[in-house]
């Protein structure tokens, strides 16, 4: 616990002042009164979708899945299409695009609730379970169908799955050690699995793990390169964003490296059309009103320096915030969606999903 502190204090300068001037930001709500955990996707036809939690706060067995759209590249939003509400909590949501253009949500379902309807992941005797569901126009959407997680007992997806020019998509699944179906669960270890489906979303297989299975991952965000290179950014059960990459569309992977300190969590990976990739992550450290998103650029190879780090939101007033997500706007600016329960210049929002329209700083 001291090093993880001492981590913390050391990085605290310099995540407070940026070292890239920070770029101009019109921010807007796309919805409020919910919004968690949004990720943004550019569909086919040319809108632009976003996932998110809706029907209760943080934590609650009245979660359920929304998804609003724009069609004028973020200026308005459509009002909530219901994507996925089951009887209990439908949460932690991924979205992807298909070759054929099919949106893919797979999300995680839990009734891990006491009698009282408070959370408690402990009575692990009552459902965890991984789903996908599928639409042609983001209207209707199928009976959801279930991934087998298993062998990892908890299967959460996360942010935005990819999808490889032979059409393979791949989506980031968090979850325990991997495991004969039945053996015990000896800890609850998090690990960070790339799952695999060759049939435009429809079925999933576990594909990969990043890592070395004694370091903790979870949430984490994938992107390919032009050169066919996959660059992950994972979250670390301590909170921290961790690097890793792979040559063999996400079958290996490289040693991780650790990008952020404690509480700059979790990232978001966004290729950008001169080939670097833009990175935003949720921003929790300090203990003033300064809690939000930060955005950096990676040069060509999918490299980053903290450093180069610039602010996108300073006005949040809760660590219940972040979780950013990003899509390339036609005239080439940058659009991120993000979450915040309360920001100082916008009260009235109160919990909502807003939408920052900035320049990427060029290279």
């Amino acid at each position: 616990m001291k090093a993880i502190l001492l981590t913390s204090l050391l990085f605290l300068p310099i995540i407070a002042t940026a070292q890239t001037a920070a770029p101009v930001v019109t921010r807007t709500a796309a919805i409020t009164g919910q919004g968690y955990f949004p990720v943004a996707q550019r569909l086919h036809d040319g809108r632009i979708a976003v996932i998110m939690r809706g029907g209760a706060e943080h934590l609650g067995l009245k979660g359920r899945l929304d998804m609003i759209f724009s069609s004028d590249e973020g200026k308005t939003w459509s009002k909530p299409v219901v994507v996925n509400d089951s009887p209990i909590d439908d949460r932690n949501p991924a979205l992807g695009v298909a070759k054929d253009g099919t949106m893919v949500v797979g999300f995680w379902r839990t009734a891990t609730y006491d009698e009282t309807g408070k959370y408690n992941p402990k009575l692990t005797d009552k459902e965890r379970s991984t789903w996908v569901t599928r639409s042609k126009d983001g209207a209707t959407w199928s009976e959801a169908t279930q991934i087998d997680t298993s062998e990892i007992e908890l299967g959460s997806p996360f942010g935005r799955m990819i999808t490889l020019p032979d059409g393979t998509m791949l989506m980031p699944i968090y979850g325990y050690e991997v495991r004969p179906a039945g053996k015990k669960l000896t800890s609850d270890r998090n690990h960070s699995y790339i799952y695999r489906s060759t049939d435009n979303g429809q079925t999933w297989k576990r594909l990969s793990e990043i890592g070395d299975g004694k370091q903790q991952l979870n949430e984490t965000a994938i992107e390919r390169l032009a050169s066919g290179k996959i660059i992950a950014a994972m979250r670390s059960r301590a909170g921290e964003v961790w690097l890793s990459e792979s040559a063999d569309n996400g079958a290996t992977w490289s040693k991780t490296k650790q990008l952020s300190p404690v509480n700059a969590h979790p990232a978001d990976l966004c290729l950008l059309p001169d080939g670097r990739i833009l990175m935003t992550i949720g921003n929790r450290i300090g203990a003033d009103a300064n809690f939000g998103v930060f955005g950096l650029v990676s040069d060509a190879s999918g490299s980053f320096a903290l450093e180069k780090r610039f602010p996108l939101v300073t006005d949040a007033l809760s660590r219940d915030c972040g979780y950013p997500s990003s899509v390339v706007l036609k005239d080439g600016r940058a659009l991120t969606l993000y979450y915040a329960t309360r920001v100082k210049e916008h009260p009235e929002w109160k919990v909502h999903c807003g939408a920052l329209v900035f320049d990427v700083p060029k290279p």
